[in-house]
């Protein structure tokens, strides 16, 4: 495996990215880990490992670039808020800032910046990341398939909604919901029920028996049940690429 850090050129500036690839290949599926509002860090470097132990080139981009790239403390004790200067940094990268961002790392794998070309790219967003990665997967016509686990914010009462998009998305795309989520309560959760059935099968919905964040492995919210059955989502979903590998479980 190769990993290493990347300045990925955005119209914005650059973009510090995490990057993990297969040792050898020419080409193979790219995944795209779009973050939680509390950036890049360790765990989430292992998530990128995992994926090209599979067999993907992986990418973690810092969303915050235009803030100067902060990593927050994640709020690891129950009921503590997470600093407001996260808050602050989640609430500043819009959408658009995604799109622009997603095309910046599609340009980087065409171009050979990050290595071995990339055969597909699928999305997943956790916590803040996972509009981003619908934004990503409606957006950029590359993306094959895209997931959002317990992710947060994804209604609002404004035109640009990000739960507006559903409808718009083309490929397979899986929600995973948490259980008494502030970030995506169950009237949020029903709204995009709605959508997602409007657009068609290709769009799921499951409610996972964990709290939100249950995916990272440093958090108290850490439920291996529901994190291995996300994982094995994904790679179901991302092992459909063209010409994609044979993942390991």
């Amino acid at each position: 495996m190769i990993e290493r850090h990347l300045d990925i050129p955005t119209t914005d500036g650059p973009m510090p990215t995490f990057v993990t690839a297969p040792d050898g290949v020419t080409g193979c599926p790219a995944i795209i880990l779009y973050m939680d509002l509390f950036g890049p860090r360790e765990e989430m470097f292992d998530f990128c490992r995992r994926f090209t132990e599979a067999g993907f080139v992986a990418l973690l981009p810092n969303l915050f670039h235009r803030l100067g790239s902060p990593v927050f403390p994640p709020a690891n004790v129950k009921g503590e808020k997470p600093h407001p200067d996260a808050q602050a940094a989640n609430r500043a990268t819009t959408l658009d800032h995604t799109r622009t961002d997603t095309r910046a790392i599609v340009a980087a794998l065409d171009n050979g910046l990050v290595g071995p070309r990339a055969d597909g790219i699928g999305v997943i967003g956790y916590c803040m990341g996972g509009r981003h990665a619908l934004a990503a997967a409606v957006a950029e016509p590359d993306v094959y398939a895209g997931l959002s686990v317990h992710g947060g914010r994804l209604v609002d009462d404004t035109v640009d909604s990000p739960h507006l998009l559903i409808r718009h998305l083309t490929v397979p795309f899986h929600f995973a919901f948490a259980v008494d989520d502030g970030t995506c309560p169950e009237d949020h959760q029903a709204l995009i029920r709605r959508e997602a059935a409007a657009s068609g099968p290709h769009v799921t919905c499951e409610l996972y028996q964990a709290a939100h964040g249950w995916s990272f492995p440093e958090r108290w919210r850490y439920d291996r049940e529901a994190s291995e059955a996300i994982w094995q989502r994904a790679i179901d979903m991302f092992r459909r690429a063209p010409a994609a590998p044979s993942p390991a479980s």
